[in-house]
């Protein structure tokens, strides 16, 4: 009897152990979007995933990495005269006209905060000449941060046969953006009153930020939210990226090809949700820490430095990973070392997986000089003395015995002759 309480009791606590493990994890909200992943926006881990590489039309997302090209081509105050064909384009735009002349942050906050067609085709035409080339230009920017599946034919995101990404690549692309501070001051402006340039009719021409998520004044105001981009066209349905911050941690979400705006929007701020209640970002290696030791004698061992921070994603619910370093192992024993030399390519691993590359260097001088070949020479000769005196030793005892021979035989020779 007392048995089968304990038993019974024991299947009690882990029946309450896992339920409670249960409500202590939210469950990923239903998503409209087709394409769908989200992002440690520090490590690039894919902490969810909904077709991830299956290609979709970005529609005005595309204006992400329009932003991002601009900004690493072109100085903030940089002068650009509008052409005609951005006059002509379909879709949003602020109203510019042939001749008109802005600066480069007036057409980006046009471009990131009212989606301004107009402004993205006059950035392409100013850095590139065509919507064409600047489309080649995005491409290759694009494969250069890994967003490998994407290709860009124009820098506005209207429908254009080809023009492709994931939502792995486009969550790439907006990690990047996030590191850009301009970026980031730019895309979280709430609205922006052009000072030139009025509109046709004389009116103050106005930019307002369309990101919803982070408008305190929209049912789809999430407080984590930090940066972002729509999109939409007939072709590509509604898409969107964006960045959510809580404390220390940075969440990269991308939707593509979400039919219901409504249920779109509002499944936003439940995916970032999901995503900070299960998940973490560790900083598992500081640099300057000691990661290994690297022996040069019995006297002297070197410390391997990092060289950088590595982060790490886990999940809530999983232990602290175990944390290694393996490096390649080449001779440094006969080498002069400075503190802060690189010495190895190191591979930090969390359970036995690697999770980032660095350079090792060496937290300690270290001088060879010929005063120290010659002690360690010598040293050499003593932790072989034995062996030394031993040679020595059987050497001269077969000289003897050479000698010894050579002596005998001729005294034999001489003997015979007599």
């Amino acid at each position: 009897m007392k048995k089968f309480i304990l038993n019974l009791l024991l299947v009690f606590l882990v029946i309450f152990n896992i339920n409670e493990k249960i409500t202590n994890a939210s469950t990923v909200p239903p998503l409209d979007a087709q394409g769908v992943v989200l992002m440690d926006g520090v490590t690039g881990e894919v902490v969810y995933s909904k077709n991830s590489h299956v290609k979709y039309e970005p529609a005005s997302t595309t204006k992400v990495m329009t932003a991002l090209l601009t900004l690493e081509k072109c100085k903030l105050d940089e002068k650009v005269t509008i052409g005609k064909n951005p006059t002509l384009v379909e879709g949003t735009a602020i109203g510019v006209r042939e001749g008109q002349v802005y600066t480069v942050k007036e057409l980006l906050l046009g471009l990131l905060l009212e989606s301004g067609n107009d402004c993205a085709e006059a950035l392409a035409e100013h850095i590139s000449g065509s919507n064409a080339a600047f489309g080649e230009l995005m491409t290759k920017k694009a494969h250069e941060l890994g967003a490998k599946d994407t290709v860009f034919k124009n820098p506005s995101g209207l429908h254009e046969a080809g023009h492709v990404t994931t939502a792995y690549d486009l969550s790439l692309i907006m990690k990047a953006a996030y590191n850009n501070p301009d970026f980031i001051e730019i895309s979280r402006t709430p609205y922006y009153i052009f000072k030139t340039n009025p509109n046709d009719d004389g009116t103050e021409k106005w930019a307002n930020n369309r990101n919803h998520c982070i408008n305190e004044n929209t049912p789809y105001y999430y407080k984590y939210a930090f940066c972002g981009k729509t999109g939409y066209t007939p072709e590509a349905n509604h898409t969107y990226t964006a960045v959510a911050k809580k404390d220390n941690q940075v969440l990269v979400a991308s939707f593509l090809n979400a039919v219901n705006k409504d249920a779109q929007f509002r499944s936003v701020g439940e995916l970032f949700q999901y995503g900070f209640d299960n998940f973490e970002t560790l900083k598992i290696v500081k640099k300057g820490d000691v990661l290994s030791d690297y022996k040069i004698n019995d006297e002297i061992t070197l410390p391997l430095i990092a060289t950088e921070d590595v982060y790490f994603t886990k999940c809530k619910f999983d232990p602290a990973p175990n944390i290694s370093v393996d490096y390649e192992n080449r001779d440094i024993t006969k080498e002069a070392i400075a503190k802060g030399d690189l010495l190895f390519k190191g591979s930090i691993l969390a359970d036995n997986k690697k999770v980032s590359e660095m350079d090792l260097a060496s937290g300690i001088d270290r001088d060879y000089t010929f005063k120290i070949v010659v002690k360690e020479s010598f040293q050499s000769l003593n932790k072989n003395k034995i062996a030394l005196i031993t040679f020595s030793c059987i050497a001269l005892f077969i000289l003897i015995l050479i000698i010894t021979l050579i002596v005998m035989i001729r005294r034999k020779v001489k003997y015979r002759r007599f």
